[in-house]
């Protein structure tokens, strides 16, 4: 030890410090009853009774430090205790709470997969039942049945997100196919589905065909009992049908007849022939008559018409009434034999009702669809009068009023033009029902052409209401309703702005029709007449259209002749005037008794002015596009799952 000593202050204080040197050893602390026994020894001379006084009043402050110290020290452990514990359970808690937390974790997860299971199976055979709806319907399923289902399942999804090549080199067609002829109709359905799905596509048309799907598709519309599995096979079968190296396979293979007996047998007692069958049923035949007269003959010649008629009159389903009206628009295309038999079925009248009971605008595809064939039956002068006479005018001329659908406005302006051509009769009757109105509207309204689709359905619905014009102004009456309406320089305007090369060529044919003929236009000449159309511009749209419609063809003899009567001049009408009545005086002279009034208006007649376009330009056939079936998001989410 060391002891340092500092003055503080002015008490010369002192301070004693105690500081440690250098390598000095560490005191140990003692102990209190070292304490205790040093200061006892250090007494031990005093006398035994102050000695034991000292000794029992030591012992009993010991005693005292030792309890408060022992104290201290079990308070400090019992609360580092109790802190242990507090954490201990806490910990357990948390644990607890984990497990269980994990637990119903897992117990949620499995309940929902439980679910989701039971609602998928449930969902396939609620789909499977969808097929078999009929009592005598063979709905016994094993294994084997269910993973036919299962696939026929996932083909029907995969139709449109597999690429179509290699659904055909794995041989999926004639896998299908095959699947038809299973016994158990909770496997055909599915299979026939999943096979009009894949029947979409152009490239599989053939090979299915090929594979024997007509003859099985045939076999189960004519024997099935269940609607579905006949609507899907129909379906097939008008699908397969656009393909045309499968046209006459329908003939050959019994198709177009088992469609026919599918189309008679409708009836409230029939129950495997419901609305979608027989759809689908007319769609197929519709298909079948596409594109080849030899299907047209025998499906009028296997007595259809009747049922069609029937049904046209008695249905209101929108797909049954659109596919019959597209079935009639096929039939009467270019052919004479198969028209006559439609209107000789009343047809015609059948078309009207389809319209009616559609609710007009409300279903476009019907109101199209009855459009084209009241164009298609006026294929010949009887027919024309007979359509023309049905209301059929009236009705194409309600349609260009109220439409707003480009496709039906087209169409109907080609039933106005078919019925009107070459028919004095019918272009009387348009012209007194408003057709010039209604077609001009549209016309006008539609034709100014353009790049988006849009723009390019209302210029082929204006080039049709142009194409309806021309031949109804060949009427002179016609021609004098036009001058009434003031539309003969908005008319000659829109031709001359349009972008649309075939709305210009259409309505060229318009104007020319305004021409008068040679001598007309002489006479109006040297009577100081003017000629409307002329005012108008006409001469210069017909140049316009001569030089970029027809700037790589020879133009049609009518445009360059209705150039030419623009040409002649007052000069030139007044000469061959006054030739016509140097030649009359002649004749009067030479004792020929002719009045020389009457020889000198006109060295000829003017022959009557043919029509613009060929009859043919008109017609157009229907080709009924097939939808694929809906199926359910449970359905498609169950595709690419494995069992």
């Amino acid at each position: 030890m060391v002891v340092e000593e500092t003055k503080t202050g002015g008490g010369g204080g002192k301070r004693v410090s105690l500081t440690k040197k250098a390598g000095a050893p560490v005191s140990k602390k003692l102990t209190i009853a070292e304490e205790v026994g040093k200061k006892l020894k250090r007494m031990e001379e005093k006398p035994i009774k102050e000695f034991l006084d000292i000794a029992m009043r030591e012992f009993d402050i010991a005693v005292s430090l030792q309890v408060s110290e022992l104290r201290e020290t079990f308070d400090e452990a019992l609360d580092e205790l109790s802190e242990n514990c507090t954490s201990v359970e806490k910990n357990i808690e948390s644990l607890l709470i984990w497990k269980q937390e994990t637990c119903q974790a897992r117990v949620d997860q499995a309940l929902g997969e439980r679910d989701k299971e039971r609602k998928e199976k449930l969902a396939l055979a609620k789909w499977m039942m969808e097929f078999t709806p009929s009592a005598l319907a063979n709905t016994k399923t094993d294994e084997v049945d269910f993973a036919f289902i299962r696939f026929a399942l996932n083909m029907a999804v995969a139709s449109d997100v597999c690429p179509v090549q290699k659904q055909l080199d794995s041989g999926a067609p004639a896998f299908l196919s095959s699947m038809l002829t299973v016994s158990n109709d909770c496997v055909v359905g599915p299979a026939s589905m999943a096979l009009a799905h894949l029947s979409l596509h152009m490239e599989t048309k053939g090979p299915i065909a090929a594979a024997g799907g007509i003859q099985n598709c045939v076999k189960l519309i004519n024997d099935n009992p269940n609607a579905p599995i006949v609507s899907q096979c129909c379906k097939t079968i008008a699908s397969i049908a656009e393909f045309p190296p499968n046209k006459p396979l329908m003939a050959q293979r019994g198709a177009i007849r088992a469609l026919v007996r599918a189309v008679q047998s409708v009836g409230p007692d029939n129950e495997r022939i419901d609305d979608d069958a027989l759809g689908s049923a007319f769609c197929g035949l519709c298909n079948c008559a596409e594109g080849n007269d030899a299907n047209r003959n025998l499906i009028v010649e296997l007595g259809v018409m009747k049922s069609v008629e029937y049904i046209c009159e008695n249905w209101t389903d929108p797909y049954v009434l659109a596919s019959a009206s597209k079935l009639i628009c096929n039939l009467a295309y270019n052919n004479v034999y198969t028209a006559l038999s439609c209107l000789s079925a009343h047809c015609d009248e059948a078309l009207t009702a389809s319209i009616k009971k559609g609710g007009g605008d409300k279903n476009p595809d019907i109101q199209e669809a009855a459009m084209m064939a009241f164009c298609n039956l006026s294929n010949n002068e009887s027919n024309q009068t007979h359509v023309g006479a049905s209301g059929a005018i009236k009705l194409a001329v309600t349609t260009l009023e109220e439409s707003d659908d480009p496709k039906v406005l087209r169409a109907a302006a080609l039933a106005c033009a078919s019925m009107g051509h070459k028919s004095f009769v019918n272009k009387t009757r348009m012209g007194d029902q408003g057709a010039i109105r209604a077609l001009l509207e549209v016309a006008i309204g539609r034709g100014m052409g353009g790049d988006h689709e849009e723009d390019i359905l209302d210029a082929k619905a204006s080039k049709a209401c142009c194409f309806a014009l021309a031949t109804l102004l060949l009427n002179q009456l016609n021609q004098q309703i036009m001058k009434e309406l003031k539309a003969i320089d908005v008319f000659v305007q829109l031709i001359e702005e349009t972008e649309s090369m075939e709305v210009l060529a259409a309505g060229a044919m318009v104007i020319a029709a305004l021409v008068p003929q040679p001598d007309e236009r002489k006479r109006l000449l040297c009577e100081g007449r003017s000629i409307e159309i002329e005012e108008a511009g006409g001469r210069e749209v017909l140049v316009r259209a001569k030089q970029w419609v027809y700037g790589r063809k020879p133009p049609p003899d009518w445009l360059i002749e209705a150039i030419e009567v623009f040409d002649i001049t007052e000069e030139t009408a007044l000469k061959e005037q006054r030739k016509r009545e140097d030649e009359a005086e002649q004749a009067i002279q030479n004792d020929l008794f002719l009045d020389n009034r009457v020889v000198s208006s006109g060295t000829t007649q003017n022959t009557f002015r043919d029509e613009f376009y060929s009859h043919l330009d008109l017609f157009r056939e229907a080709v009924a596009e097939i939808n694929a079936a809906h199926l359910d998001m449970e359905l498609i989410d169950m595709a690419d799952k494995l069992y």
